[in-house]
């Protein structure tokens, strides 16, 4: 796992100064399901939290493990299971263990670590589930990084996707962010100087049989970091990310149309990451960094209609929104 300060690169941006409020009379319509959320904890980790889209009805899901600090919670297409990413675990002597994914029910039960066989290194599933909900997409450092699949009910069947071009020893060289709504793809980070001290992604996609690899942007439009994103639309035309200004944008999945999102904030004076769709396209779920307080926001796709969904001193990352079973 790369390690940034990402809380000096938020808090930073306080330096940004007042800005305006939120939109008056913005609104969510609550129509959607229910989004999961983590929020870190001032001692290390992160809780895992479903919420209404407007961010009522907020409730803790408990875990054996905790989140790690930017492990991400990604609900199953049946919405009966949460995968977090990776979790944070210690030795009898208090040493760090590797970085392992795990799946819980909603209310906490069923909690199950997963460990894939044979990866030595840290690792976590970011790229959320197969469609069917039999297989996770991972990514494993190491000598060989590389992005995989593995079975959702035990970690087990490691299927390599991926091999980082460079052959050289890094972690999370290559990550997954999310397969495409109809399981014939997937879209993951790339890469390039991540031990030079100036850390380049381009966004990719390749099929998941692990054939054709498409580069669908530059090095250096997308963030890089734990805070970095793809996610493909419920009616996989389209795939939202963020850009290392802090600013959200769409592209199609074959890399024409990158096309800014413009939120309404009454201040160009934000930094936003972390965009996800709602399950009928219609809004979207981010991170944002605005009046000295990063929180969770939605919107609709145009940016238009901002809704605050939390409102904490907390750092908070990773909304996912889920979709409909029935999507394509």
């Amino acid at each position: 796992m790369r390690k940034l300060t990402v809380l000096a690169l938020l808090t930073g941006l306080a330096a940004l100064g007042t800005l305006p409020a939120t939109p008056a009379g913005a609104t969510s319509s609550g129509t959607n399901d229910q989004i999961t959320f983590a929020r870190q904890m001032p001692t290390g980790g992160a809780n895992v939290f479903i919420a209404n889209p407007d961010g009522s009805d907020a409730h803790q899901v408990p875990l054996v493990y905790p989140a790690e600090d930017f492990g991400l919670p990604i609900w199953s297409p049946d919405r009966s299971r949460l995968l977090i990413s990776h979790v944070l675990r210690f030795d009898a002597s208090g040493n760090l263990l590797p970085f392992r994914p795990a799946t819980v029910d909603p209310d906490g039960s069923g909690f199950k670590l997963l460990q894939p066989p044979n990866v030595p290194d840290d690792g976590g599933c970011f790229g959320g589930w197969y469609p069917d909900g039999s297989r996770l997409l991972c990514s494993f450092g190491g000598g060989q990084p590389g992005i995989f699949s593995i079975r959702a009910s035990d970690g087990g069947d490691l299927v390599r996707l991926t091999s980082y071009p460079s052959g050289a020893s890094c972690n999370a060289c290559d990550e997954p962010t999310d397969i495409s709504p109809d399981g014939r793809r997937f879209v993951f980070l790339r890469y390039k100087n991540e031990n030079a001290g100036h850390q380049q992604v381009a966004l990719f996609v390749e099929k998941l049989d692990g054939t054709g690899l498409l580069q669908l942007t530059p090095y250096g439009l997308a963030q890089p970091h734990e805070i970095a994103s793809a996610q493909w639309s419920p009616d996989g035309r389209e795939l939202i990310s963020e850009t290392t200004q802090g600013r959200l944008f769409v592209v199609r999945p074959d890399g024409r149309g990158i096309t800014p999102i413009h939120l309404h904030t009454g201040t160009t004076q934000y930094f936003a990451f972390e965009p996800d769709w709602s399950p009928d396209g219609t809004r979207i779920v981010f991170c944002m960094y605005i009046h000295g307080q990063e929180d969770i926001y939605t919107a609709n796709a145009d940016g238009s209609n901002l809704v605050q969904v939390t409102n904490t001193p907390e750092i908070e990352n990773g909304p996912d929104w889920g979709r409909h079973p029935t999507a394509p």
